[in-house]
């Protein structure tokens, strides 16, 4: 028999799942706690335990995405490194689940920019951290990092809108292309 913990990391789990599939199916406002808790098989008391509300679950679905991106960032130089970033991104893009994903991420996004405690919470992303770090840690770098996440987010989103095989070798050029924003750093930075 599973412990406590257990039925709950489970039941966190379903909710998680949930509240993505009905996110990307139906959008934001018919993923009530109520329709959320009916698809997970579980309780709306459930829910209010393991999160303690609507928001918070939509913020630990946001991490959890989050969390299944994470990318091996390899490279020697700038250009190495964000092309195994495009790469990755456009693994990523090309997965059967993906356009589930983008349709929630869509979804959430007017939250990010009408909620506070949504932006405040999603600011950070670790995707651009990782890929800030990888090319050296300095505020140039992150913008960099920004500029490519960016870039390889739109330019997946526009396949998938149209339903259209990832060119990962486009995306892959596309995010190696900005190492050149680097070197033109000056003393005043980009």
């Amino acid at each position: 028999m599973p412990s406590r913990a257990e039925t709950q990391e489970r039941n966190r789990r379903a909710l998680i799942a949930a509240a993505i599939d009905l996110i990307a199916a139906q959008g934001y406002r018919a993923a009530t706690v109520e329709a959320i808790a009916a698809k997970a098989n579980l309780t709306t008391g459930a829910v209010y335990s393991a999160f303690g509300g609507k928001r918070e679950l939509f913020l630990a679905a946001v991490e959890h995405c989050r969390s299944e991106q994470a990318l091996d960032l390899t490279g020697d130089t700038p250009a190495a490194v964000l092309s195994s970033y495009g790469a990755a991104m456009a693994a990523i893009g090309s997965t059967s689940d993906a356009r589930r994903l983008f349709r929630f991420e869509l979804e959430l996004a007017p939250l990010m920019l009408h909620d506070p405690v949504f932006a405040e919470r999603l600011d950070a992303d670790p995707i651009i951290a990782a890929l800030a770090e990888a090319l050296g840690g300095t505020a140039d770098a992150e913008r960099v990092a920004m500029s490519a996440t960016a870039l390889a987010r739109g330019l997946l989103q526009q396949w998938l809108l149209r339903d259209a095989e990832v060119d990962v070798a486009l995306v892959t050029t596309a995010c190696a292309s900005l190492a050149g924003l680097l070197e033109l750093v000056g003393p005043g930075g980009l």
